[in-house]
């Protein structure tokens, strides 16, 4: 499999969506109610078409429906389309461009996490410049449950926002951090009762700056800490895992469970 775009085109249509509401004040929501926003392949890709719809927007806001973030990639679609040896490394590349594409907007993203943020959902997290939480969000680096490890960049990015030493404690136990735990490692900026109008406010903050100014201080940052190294043996190790032995055992159909 060497084109995951056009793999996904030829697949039905699944019922969850990303849904882009273009501005100054962007948005972009996983919806998807019956998986947790799991992300299904077609999910997938209009995520890495989410990027180009808000290019001109100044804030970003990354969210989830229905109460919940993202529980990562959707186990029942892996299962059936994507789970093949061989098939880690299209994948794998496809998503890390797709968050790199995310993550290098010159807008301000914000993530607000609600309830899970899961798999992918975490590493779509770590994308993110600002990280608000609700104090019942749960997230978790949870790919070796499964068998397998971060392949859309996020390892890369949790070592440069926690450190690596607490960034292997996150992978190797596989552990989800309550939101109080995810602040105490400097995984999440702020927990907020209401994570949607703390996100707002801090939205109403920036644009209240230079729009210029703003998207300087980003530039800056980003020269200063460009992507981590690693990035190419993170994707050889999430392509030799996937598909693997232990990855398909965690993948057998369980009750109640349909999402990474």
């Amino acid at each position: 499999m060497t084109d995951f775009r056009a793999l996904v085109a030829g697949l039905p249509a699944g019922e969850g969506r990303v849904v882009v509401t273009p501005g100054v004040v962007a948005t972009i929501t996983f919806d998807h109610a019956a998986s947790r926003n799991a992300l299904d392949p077609a999910m997938m890709v209009a995520l890495a078409d989410a990027a180009d719809a808000v290019r001109d927007a100044r804030v970003v806001l990354l969210r989830g429906a229905h109460g919940t973030f993202c529980s990562g990639g959707n186990l029942g679609a892996v299962r059936e389309h994507l789970a093949v040896p061989g098939a880690g490394h299209a994948f794998g590349a496809f998503m890390q461009g797709a968050v790199d594409r995310l993550a290098a907007l010159d807008a301000i993203v914000i993530a607000v996490v609600e309830g899970a943020a899961l798999g992918g959902g975490a590493e779509l997290v770590v994308a993110a410049d600002l990280v608000v939480a609700a104090p019942d969000a749960r997230i978790g680096f949870v790919h070796g449950r499964l068998g397998v490890s971060p392949g859309f960049g996020g390892g890369g990015r949790l070592v440069a926002r926690v450190g690596p030493h607490a960034a292997l404690r996150v992978l190797a136990f596989a552990r989800v951090l309550p939101a109080a735990e995810a602040h105490a490692i400097g995984l999440v900026d702020e927990v907020a009762a209401d994570p949607h109008a703390r996100a707002d406010a801090l939205a109403a903050e920036l644009l209240a700056l230079p729009a210029a100014a703003v998207r300087g201080a980003k530039r800056v940052v980003r020269a200063a800490a460009p992507e981590p190294p690693g990035r190419a043996e993170e994707l050889e190790v999430f392509a030799s895992l996937w598909g693997g032995p232990d990855h398909q055992r965690a993948l057998e159909p369980r009750p109640g469970r349909g999402s990474r």
